[in-house]
């Protein structure tokens, strides 16, 4: 079958707008797999974020907001991540300040849970006020010292008008040193606050684990409880027996002191005492005398 000139010419056209196309492809890089995978973050308030700001972890960009949209009372953020990224299902995703311009990027913070993210699956997210954004108010502030400026310089004399310009121009050098401040320590601050997260989240699994030892040894528990309070009763009795026996002895040394009775005569009386002392004395000889001289008490006689 013989192929008239025309249908030759189509082919030759139809082969090199393939030629072509696939020339562009190879040339730029065109990867027809899919790359990334979709997350969706949920919030209360967005704070101006807009699809295509970037998402980010310790300052790298891994991904891009795709899109937003109302759900219920909460605002639900489609995000496109790279597939070579995972991150631990207790991660958190902050919605930041990206520059002074007021720009907006969502920081990912990785959690510590062995398992990971996955297509399709959803994040509870948060806002958290940057440092950046101190340097919002700036502007207003500037607007209204230039008005200020203008109406020194027709109000007040030259010298008071240098001196309100020293004053201006150290607050502009102290403007400068703040946001120097906040671009060399922004990415500090945001380690610093991931560490704390993390800490949280191990302080509250911490205390789950403090509550289930607490549940596994109750019966311990109970049974000691109800030993001390064995224990305490026991005290208790015997604080109250200490207790009357130190009021019955209290009377008796009582009488004893107003002399009544042997012992508080033999106390308050000197004669009782010195008699019973003579007493003890002859008894003393007498026993002496008996065992020198036995035979003047004891006679024996032989039949």
């Amino acid at each position: 079958m013989k192929l008239s000139n025309e249908v030759k010419l189509g082919m030759a056209i139809f082969a090199a707008v393939i030629v072509f196309v696939g020339g562009i492809i190879y040339l730029r890089g065109v990867d027809f797999q899919k790359r990334e995978y979709t997350l969706t973050i949920l919030y209360n308030n967005v704070n101006g974020l807009q699809e295509g700001n970037p998402i980010t972890i310790a300052g790298l960009a891994v991904g891009k907001v795709e899109e937003l949209k109302l759900v219920g009372t909460a605002i639900a953020v489609t995000v496109q991540i790279q597939n070579k990224v995972q991150f631990p299902v207790d991660s958190k995703a902050y919605i930041k300040s990206s520059s002074l311009m007021g720009g907006k990027l969502i920081a990912i913070t990785p959690g510590i849970e062995s398992e990971v993210l996955h297509n399709g699956d959803t994040l509870t997210g948060s806002y958290e006020a940057d440092l950046t954004e101190l340097t919002s108010t700036l502007a207003p502030i500037s607007s209204n010292v230039l008005g200020i400026l203008e109406r020194v310089n027709t109000t007040f004399d030259e010298k008071t008008r240098r001196n309100i310009q020293n004053i201006l121009a150290d607050v502009n050098r102290s403007s400068s040193e703040l946001e120097r401040i906040i671009h060399d320590e922004g990415q500090r601050l945001d380690f610093a606050i991931g560490n704390f997260a993390a800490f949280s989240e191990n302080l509250s699994k911490f205390a789950i684990n403090l509550d289930s030892i607490a549940l596994s040894q109750r019966t311990n528990l109970d049974t000691s409880m109800a030993t001390i309070r064995i224990v305490t009763y026991n005290l208790q009795q015997a604080s109250e027996n200490l207790r009357s026996t130190t009021q019955s002895l209290d009377v008796v040394l009582g009488k004893i002191q107003k002399g009544h009775g042997t012992l508080g005569k033999l106390v308050h009386e000197e004669k009782l005492y010195n008699d019973i002392d003579s007493l003890a004395s002859n008894l003393n000889l007498l026993v002496k005398d008996l065992r020198e001289n036995p035979g003047k008490y004891v006679k024996v006689s032989v039949f």
